[in-house]
This record gives C-alpha cells, sequence and structure tokens, in this order.
C-alpha cells in the first residue's frame, strides 16, 4: 500500500537532494578542470620520462659525476637529477592513473560509492 510521506519529511528529504545536487553543479567545473590538469599531467610526464629513458638523464648523470660544474639547486623540490626523483615521479603517476581507473569502473559499475 503506498502512503503518502507527511509534508515536513518530504520537504526535509528534497532539500537535502536539492543541496547534494547544488553541491554537484559547483563541483562539476572542478572535476572538468582536474581532467585539464590531469592532461597537462601526462603531457609533462611524457617530456620527463623521454628525459629520463632515451639516454639523455644518463649522459648529463654521468657528466656531473665526472665533474661537470652544474648547479642542482631547486626551489624546494628534489633535483631531476636525483638518483630516484623521474622514477618516483613516474611511478606516482601511473598509482594515480589506476586510482583514478578503479574509480571511474566502480561508477559506471553503479558501484561509485565504494570507488576512491
Amino acid at each position: 500500500m503506498n502512503t503518502l510521506p507527511d509534508a515536513a519529511a518530504a520537504q526535509a528529504r528534497i532539500n537535502e537532494i536539492q543541496q547534494l545536487y547544488r553541491e554537484w553543479t559547483e563541483l562539476l567545473p572542478k572535476l572538468e578542470a582536474a581532467r585539464q590538469d590531469w592532461r597537462r599531467g601526462e603531457a609533462i610526464m611524457r617530456q620527463l620520462e623521454k628525459f629520463y629513458f632515451d639516454g639523455e638523464y644518463a649522459r648529463y648523470h654521468q657528466a656531473i659525476e665526472n665533474g661537470l660544474n652544474i648547479d642542482l639547486h631547486t626551489a624546494g623540490e628534489y633535483s631531476v637529477m636525483g638518483e630516484d626523483t623521474l622514477w618516483n615521479a613516474g611511478a606516482e603517476q601511473q598509482a594515480l592513473a589506476w586510482q583514478w581507473l578503479r574509480a571511474a569502473v566502480a561508477v559506471l559499475d553503479r558501484g561509485g560509492e565504494e570507488a576512491v
């Protein structure tokens, strides 16, 4: 038997869902911006990996080891000439990509509340 909810309970629930929708509409541009940031991050990582894996890093590293005078002082981040800096950056990107992929699949499978 279908019974009508009382007006106060119905209004409270509708207000709650309306607030969630409002929050979604405010969040959506941020999610879209994050996607653009992800793409920029991917472009950056491709350049970093090319530097590291195509031999340029090794050539510079060897030259520095042999006495090439290069200022490796940074603004606070690790130096790209550090032994693990670029390797770790790639691993961090890959781990994050897997997290995003799993979260996206969970949403598509309608198990999104358990994602992320």
